[in-house]
């Protein structure tokens, strides 16, 4: 991955985990047939699913030419302002565009001065930035480091004209059009990296095509959506302001706890382990974080247009719930179970020190997958205090939990995330039930793909014992990834008809 990809948007969170933010919905069989929610959520969706794959086929490719001209040196220079500048950008948008997507009773009068409030903070933080490069610079002991962090915080302030014009986008449902502009960015930016490489701009190659890409996205995105500017009154805003600072503590305590297992493995275990545990992390993560990302950028739209509506908010919940654990169980799981083979076979054996946080990192990406949902549904409903609160405590527990096992391994760290996970989320699966749905029907919107899941271990477990050791590690994981694949599907359209009949309904209401 490059560096560009790690940094998308300064205005945005960068960050390894995804953000407490999939698939296509599955309505509950009882409901009757899907709703207008539905049709927003499976668009938007397969909006967002456009974007996002035709910004990653561009950007594969032009990481591919830019990384066969330009040096690991280059690379890292840019990497050094990312560690920095990743944890920055979750303060710059000050939660400003999650208040106008979710308090809908806003004036405009109020969301102009919010735009003004926006750009102050980009300022801010850019002063900030260039205070602190220099700094940052001897920390790293490289000089070079003071322009390029520089010019990318030029993003900072460009990139704040954007958050409101793009919140009222998704305000209005207008996902099309976001999905264009995200498009139109990442295509912009993947050409104008390869033409500054091979100009030989070396690492401005990675910084000029950020910085470019910022403003053209904002650009175009204040062009389809002009906000005016009004000056900010607390009286006014007050509602407003209180909302987005308990939104941004909550996310820069999930900033840390999040982010806290690499720190403890690379500096606790070293430089090897750490690559292990990347390296396994990397395999559980990326196949659902692609899946659950797409929903991401579309539920809290969503669930903020029905706010109101207990039912409907209700429904909405519990069929993106059923959807993304339908197709990120087995995936994750799937990828434990095979995982001895899977290394062996595709990645060699100097790779087999990261099996064991694999497995357990797959149990943990299983269960994190549905949780995203959670949050975004209780911010609706004004729980944003006590997600706060729910972020710091997570961001004292976490690091602790994995300093503690740090002295087993990189088994021990990710050990830490499957023993202490379900018992940090158990609080807000309890307060979604309590505000939002019940017990009785959030479980059977996992129930289907629980068993199925359970089913399909059962059977990949007896044919992997089953299999001779003396095959060769491919031939294992093309017929444990065979029986697993039967084995969940043959269990979901035997016991759970009635399930892929809703998902088939939904899916044809919405097109």
């Amino acid at each position: 991955m490059s560096v560009t990809d790690e940094i998308p948007d300064l205005t945005d969170s960068l960050v390894r985990h995804p953000t407490p933010g999939e698939a296509p919905s599955v309505a509950p069989p009882d409901e009757g047939p899907p709703k207008a929610t539905d049709r927003v959520l499976v668009h938007g969706i397969a909006w967002s699913a456009a974007a996002k794959w035709t910004a990653q086929i561009a950007s594969w490719a032009s990481t591919i030419v830019v990384a066969r001209i330009l040096t690991p040196n280059d690379y890292g220079l840019v990497g050094m302002a990312a560690l920095y500048l990743g944890l920055v950008a979750l303060v710059s948008e000050f939660g400003v565009g999650t208040a106008i997507v979710t308090l809908r009773d806003l004036s405009d009068d109020a969301i102009a001065q919010l735009n003004t409030l926006s750009v102050m903070v980009g300022v801010t933080i850019f002063a900030l930035s260039c205070a602190a490069a220099r700094p940052l610079a001897a920390f790293f002991h490289t000089p070079a480091l003071v322009p390029v962090v520089l010019t990318l915080s030029i993003s900072f302030i460009v990139g704040s004209f954007k958050s409101v014009p793009n919140a009222m986008l998704q305000r209005a449902f207008a996902f099309r059009t976001l999905a264009t502009i995200d498009t139109s960015n990442a295509l912009f930016s993947a050409v104008l990296a390869v033409c500054l490489a091979l100009a030989g701009l070396h690492y401005w190659t990675l910084v000029l095509s950020q910085v470019c890409g910022v403003a053209l996205a904002t650009t175009l995105t204040v062009i389809r959506s002009p906000r005016p500017f009004a000056r900010p009154r607390l009286a006014t805003l007050e509602r407003a302001v209180t909302f987005s600072r308990q939104v941004l503590v909550g996310r820069i305590a999930w900033f840390v706890y999040s982010n806290a297992d690499f720190l403890v493995a690379g500096r606790i275990l070293g430089q090897a382990a750490l690559g292990a545990y990347d390296f396994a992390w990397t395999l559980t993560n990326i196949p659902v974080e692609k899946l659950t990302s797409l929903v991401s950028n579309v539920t809290p739209t969503v669930f903020a247009s029905i706010q109101d509506d207990a039912r409907a908010l209700e429904r909405s919940v519990l069929s993106v719930t059923e959807g993304i654990a339908t197709v990120a169980f087995p995936v994750a799981i799937g990828l434990g179970l095979v995982s001895s083979d899977l290394i062996a076979g595709v990645f060699g054996a100097k790779w087999e020190s990261a099996v064991v946080p694999l497995r357990l990192l797959a149990i943990y990406t299983a269960l994190r997958s549905v949780m995203p949902i959670l949050p975004a549904a209780l911010t609706v409903r004004g729980k944003t205090r006590f997600l706060m609160y729910h972020g710091i405590a997570s961001a004292i527990v976490f690091p602790l939990a994995f300093l503690w096992g740090s002295r087993y391994g990189t088994a021990g760290i990710a050990g830490a995330w499957v023993a202490l996970y379900p018992i940090s989320v158990l609080p807000l699966i309890y307060l979604t039930c309590r505000l939002i749905t019940t017990w009785r029907a959030y479980w059977g919107a996992l129930r289907g793909a629980t068993f199925a899941t359970v089913v399909m271990a059962l059977a990949v477990l007896g044919v992997t014992r089953a299999i001779p050791a003396t095959y060769p590690p491919l031939l294992r994981l093309a017929i444990e990834v065979a029986v697993g694949v039967i084995g969940y599907a043959g269990t979901v359209l035997a016991v759970f008809p009635h399930r892929v009949a809703a998902f088939r309904r939904t899916l044809r209401s919405a097109m």
